[in-house]
């Protein structure tokens, strides 16, 4: 059973939310880290000889295009994280689009190949008070074949989702959805394949539930973020939660997907749609 490996390709400062204590007008000023650990990822994926997919955020792939062209000479699928690393319901749908599409064809005109995924900012697609599903439907008018934009969890994303790859219609055709692998409790789903949650759940569980997933034939999602690699990157004053989010048990994410690699294969999302 392959599993799938996914990488947000952004670098340090692209976090959301934080514009009153880092504007945006501000990025052009901060070190770029994204090719320092960028290598890193791809020398470890190397070593166990696998590819993954990842979603480059277009400001990204316009100031470091060479970003790009390491991703795709290694022989990864490149999908698009949209341009300007802004959350879907923030958007309006003509923003939304012109974000997307701006991303599509910078990282198109470095690869040379058709971008078919997407995956929004902080899991940014949802229902309710932020909603933004109609995101959905114009990724499939701008030939998408899927998105992974869609967390099954209560305070970001649709909580009721489901948790496992599903297809999702719309008024111009059908998109398969593929989620982050959660755990289920009590509390309802916590999140489990990327970010703070790999790092601080014990190893155990977050295997166990993979294998869990395996059993009923249904492959886990992990993310990673090239900043989770970087325990020396610049620090900004960040409110508490967001600080413990980005920076709490940082240095654990590169011995956590090892241990991974070595007891799961990954593949890329195109290979699990497609096959």
């Amino acid at each position: 059973m392959k599993n799938i490996l996914t990488v947000d390709v952004e670098d340090w400062y692209h976090i959301c939310d934080i514009e009153h204590i880092l504007p945006r007008s501000a990025w052009g000023q901060c070190e770029s880290r994204i090719l320092f650990n960028l290598e890193k990822i791809l020398t470890l994926f190397g070593r166990f000889k696998l590819k993954a997919t990842f979603f480059v955020l277009g400001y990204v792939a316009e100031r470091n295009p060479e970003a790009v062209e390491m991703i795709h000479s290694e022989g990864h699928e490149i999908a698009s994280h949209g341009y300007g690393h802004l959350q879907v319901y923030k958007q309006t749908k003509d923003e939304f689009l012109k974000d997307l599409l701006r991303s599509k064809s910078l990282i198109e005109s470095v690869t040379g190949e058709k971008v078919i995924g997407y995956r929004a900012p902080q899991w940014s697609i949802c229902k309710g008070k932020r909603d933004s599903y109609w995101a959905l439907d114009l990724l499939v008018r701008s030939g998408f074949l899927y998105d992974s934009s869609i967390a099954p969890l209560r305070f970001i994303g649709i909580p009721k989702a489901p948790n496992t790859p599903y297809t999702v219609s719309t008024s111009h055709g059908e998109i398969r959805e593929f989620p982050p692998l959660v755990m289920p409790s009590l509390l309802g789903n916590l999140p489990a394949g990327g970010g703070w949650g790999l790092r601080i759940f014990s190893y155990r569980s977050i295997r166990r539930r993979i294998e869990e997933l395996n059993r009923q034939g249904d492959p886990a999602l992990l993310f990673l973020h090239p900043s989770d690699f970087d325990a020396h990157r610049p620090k900004i004053r960040l409110p508490r939660i967001k600080r413990f989010v980005c920076y709490g048990k940082i240095k654990t994410t590169e011995e956590r997907i090892t241990r991974l690699l070595n007891d799961f294969e990954f593949t890329t999302v195109r290979e699990v749609l497609i096959g």
